[in-house]
């Protein structure tokens, strides 16, 4: 009986690990850079007040529109200080974060290879789209130009437009404020519409235009994606630098033999002209980084591999 109780815990807890992971790789994240928005993106625009003007698509009415996602409540103070020390924690702050609410809240964005445009599906399966009027539409179940748009990273530190030196999809903008402008095929940025100029102002639904020709603050939005999507892009962005590096060069290793190798008071940090020669001939036949490997391990001298023989010594 000890032997199934202790089976039982320790099925509980492989569950209870499994829903955990999966809770943390659905959480809703900020994207860094323009590449990291793929995958399900909650487009929106944080107000005043916490509450949150979302890009959304209306399925009756085939039509996108904004809807307004009020923050989640905060515990009340209540005057006891122990109490409200309990609530004022990080995972209060956390939870006070705007989230989807339905599935017509939420966008799956796709950057085409080799470009630097993206489209928008819906939860319909129809894609985001711009007419050259400036008219958003998401009518269309096959994406064509009026379905692309470029997403730029606005920073109000920036000067100029300039391109990130580790992203090649991510430029970035001056703006009035933080966030993602997106600009249609025609020129155009999306943005709500001027809430003062409508009858009423506090209305909870906004129409959507692509055809503001200045970046305002109604063309700011900020954009939240799911952990797991910007976890990919991130990893596989790392695997691609270390392929680009694989193709390392004489002078690379030699920066790193002086800052990863010890060396004793007055030595030179010169090559012998075998081991030269043997890399420059290694790097013309292409097996450079294997060459370097064997180098490495031949320079090592402690007790527990082999002791450097004379030829490799500096």
């Amino acid at each position: 009986m000890r032997q199934k109780e202790i089976e039982r815990v320790r099925g509980m807890m492989r569950e209870g690990g499994r829903r955990k992971e999966t809770h943390t790789s659905l959480a809703w994240v900020s994207p860094g850079v323009c590449g990291e928005v793929t995958g399900p993106c909650f487009v929106h625009q944080r107000q005043e007040n916490g509450s949150a003007i979302v890009l959304s698509f209306n399925a009756p009415l085939t039509q996108v529109e904004t809807s307004t996602v009020e923050p989640p409540a905060l515990p009340a103070i209540s005057g006891n200080d122990e109490e409200d020390n309990a609530f004022a924690d990080g995972a209060t702050i956390v939870a006070s974060e705007v989230t989807p609410l339905t599935v017509h809240q939420v966008w799956v964005a796709t950057n085409l290879p080799e470009s630097q445009t993206w489209t928008f599906k819906s939860a319909q399966g129809t894609f985001l789209g711009s007419s050259s009027y400036g008219a958003v539409i998401a009518s269309n179940e096959a994406r064509g130009p009026q379905e692309e748009w470029v997403l730029r990273r606005v920073d109000p530190m920036a000067s100029s437009s300039t391109a990130s030196p580790g992203d090649g999809n991510d430029t970035v903008i001056p703006g009035p404020r933080a966030g993602f402008a997106i600009q249609s095929k025609y020129g155009g940025w999306l943005a709500t519409e001027d809430a003062s100029s409508s009858a009423d102002s506090r209305q909870r639904r906004r129409l959507v235009r692509a055809d503001a020709k200045e970046l305002t603050p109604a063309c700011i939005w900020d954009v939240s994606v799911q952990w797991r999507f910007r976890h990919a892009y991130r990893k596989t962005q790392r695997a691609t630098k270390v392929g680009t590096s694989s193709a390392a060069s004489l002078v690379d290793e030699v920066q790193l033999a002086r800052s990863r190798q010890g060396w004793n008071a007055g030595s030179w940090h010169q090559y012998a002209p075998e081991s030269r020669r043997e890399l420059l001939r290694a790097q013309r036949e292409g097996r450079l980084a294997e060459a370097m490997l064997d180098r490495r391990s031949k320079l090592k001298s402690d007790k527990y591999t082999k002791v450097c023989p004379p030829h490799y010594t500096f």
